[in-house]
């Protein structure tokens, strides 16, 4: 099994960026009329990246252990450091400076949780690192998932993860009856939304065996994924909001592991071309970027003009793209060389741990 490029992987993360965008260009200025039913959309995107994370971290980490026999913790956050951190930070800088020139407003507590990963515990946040709260639950995952693997083993870890799926509504609903958590908290806070990553490295667990999607959900999935992610949810929070907060969440989240599954087991097909087609590709490689540079632009909250389509979609893919070649790129290249340096130096020890 190649885990270098799992196929029409970032076709996904280009799917799931999309509908961010999509989500959050729906009531800027003078934005189209026809996209503002459209604004829920980035919640099922931000749903899809979470079960990739966790479906693509889990696969690396258990074929890790397949050829090593096992997981090298140190090696693990080191890589996710040159990864994530670079081209986080910077953005987080960028916005200190444009809040002390005045183009952004910031709250107090803003810049501590955004730079600290808790910023899904933050709810009074401005618009400008809002969305750090998701980073904030992938940061946590990326803590805790490795370690799990290697402090209780691969079985008793996606056991866990098993069980957390199950319990995962009666915790949404704990929270929702019992402590009268707030919207924000109900899909921002680790404990409700860690179903989703864990949904993912169950998904992982199922590809490391070899299990092809069932034959019937190949050509089903064209009806049944759009009722899931976007009928149902809907008209469970017309019923009744606990409803779509609850055992809501849990739909989507199943419904985002199956359209992974489904594309990274199926290697043929108009959905195939698209998800690998190389303009694709590219805009699933620049999704990190693009999810951290598109929300000071895309503010329906705000009037001014850097925030007024579509100068502001212009704005936040220049930015992106910045980010990706001056940023993210040469830090992946310093990673890269260590890595190879390592390797280098594992083999001339003659040993096999990586």
């Amino acid at each position: 099994m190649n885990t270098e490029r799992i196929h029409s992987l970032d076709g996904l993360r280009a799917v799931s960026i999309v509908l961010v965008i999509i989500g959050h260009i729906a009531g800027t200025v003078n934005a189209p009329i026809w996209l503002t039913p459209l604004h829920n959309l980035g919640n099922f995107g931000v749903k899809i990246f979470f079960v990739i994370s966790g479906f693509l971290i889990t696969v690396l980490l258990l074929e890790e252990f397949r050829r090593y026999g096992s997981i090298n913790l140190r090696n693990f956050y080191m890589r996710r450091s040159f990864r994530i951190f670079p081209a986080f930070y910077f953005y987080i800088f960028c916005m200190v400076v444009a809040n002390s020139y005045g183009f952004i407003e910031l709250f107090p507590g803003d810049v501590f949780h955004a730079a600290s990963y808790t910023m899904n515990y933050h709810h009074e946040r401005a618009w400008a690192l809002n969305h750090t709260w998701s980073l904030a639950v992938e940061e946590q995952f990326y803590l805790l998932w490795p370690l799990a693997l290697v402090m209780i083993g691969i079985k008793r870890a996606l056991i866990f993860a098993f069980i957390f799926v199950l319990i995962a509504p009666l915790i949404r609903a704990g929270m929702w009856h019992g402590l009268e958590a707030t919207p924000s908290a109900m899909i921002r806070e680790f404990q409700a939304v860690g179903d989703a990553l864990a949904a993912g490295c169950l998904l992982a667990a199922i590809h490391h065996r070899g299990w092809e999607i069932p034959a019937w959900f190949r050509t089903a999935w064209f009806i049944w994924v759009p009722i899931t992610l976007f009928i149902v949810p809907v008209c469970l929070y017309k019923i009744d909001p606990s409803l779509f907060y609850t055992v809501g969440q849990s739909y989507v989240n199943l419904a985002a592991a199956a359209i992974i599954w489904r594309c990274t087991t199926v290697n043929h097909g108009f959905t195939y071309r698209i998800l690998n087609n190389t303009r694709v590709i590219w805009l699933g490689t620049l999704s990190y970027s693009l999810y951290l540079w598109q929300e000071p632009f895309l503010n329906s909250w705000s009037r001014e003009w850097f925030a007024s389509w579509p100068i502001n979609l212009v704005l936040a893919f220049a930015c992106a793209i910045f980010s990706l070649y001056l940023v993210e790129r040469p830090f992946l290249k310093i990673k890269q060389s260590l890595s190879a340096t390592k390797k280098s130096n594992t083999i001339k020890n003659g040993t096999l741990s990586p």
